[in-house]
């Protein structure tokens, strides 16, 4: 679950579900839905329950919630993550993989923190605008 700003300055909650299937674990995009107003963890929240009740989603079948450690998703008392917690009892709570490079950056070498660096501003300069997107994709094929 990540709550994120588009490129239109829209405050957007995003959720992934993983979930078994057959013999193995599929991935899907449960929920891309834009914030109505503010980005607190009772407004994270309230669109998410709101899904899932129009949904027919029990609480119950969520047992791990992945975040960014942001404090909307994570404060002890009004956080996404907590209300969560209170609906489906038994839920854990995990640091996202997409997040963990912050993380993992803390105690690299200077040179690699330095490249790592220069790669992700790359990266979200060609992801920031949708003519470089298209460019660089015409470039690397």
């Amino acid at each position: 679950m990540d709550e994120s700003t588009d490129v239109a300055g829209l405050e957007i909650l995003m959720v992934i579900v993983r979930y078994p299937y057959m013999d193995s674990f599929h991935e899907d995009l449960l929920l891309c839905e834009p914030l109505p107003t503010t980005t607190t963890g009772t407004e994270i929240f309230k669109l998410l329950d709101e899904f899932f009740a129009e949904n027919s989603i029990l609480w119950d079948n969520c047992v791990v919630v992945c975040t960014d450690g942001a404090k909307a998703m994570t404060d002890n008392m009004s956080g996404a993550i907590t209300k969560t917690k209170e609906k489906a009892k038994g839920c854990s709570s995990r640091h996202c993989i997409l997040h963990r490079h912050v993380l993992a950056m803390k105690k690299m070498p200077p040179f690699i923190k330095k490249v790592l660096a220069e790669t992700v501003k790359i990266i979200n300069f060609i992801n920031s605008r949708p003519k470089n997107n298209r460019l660089f994709k015409i470039m690397v094929h």
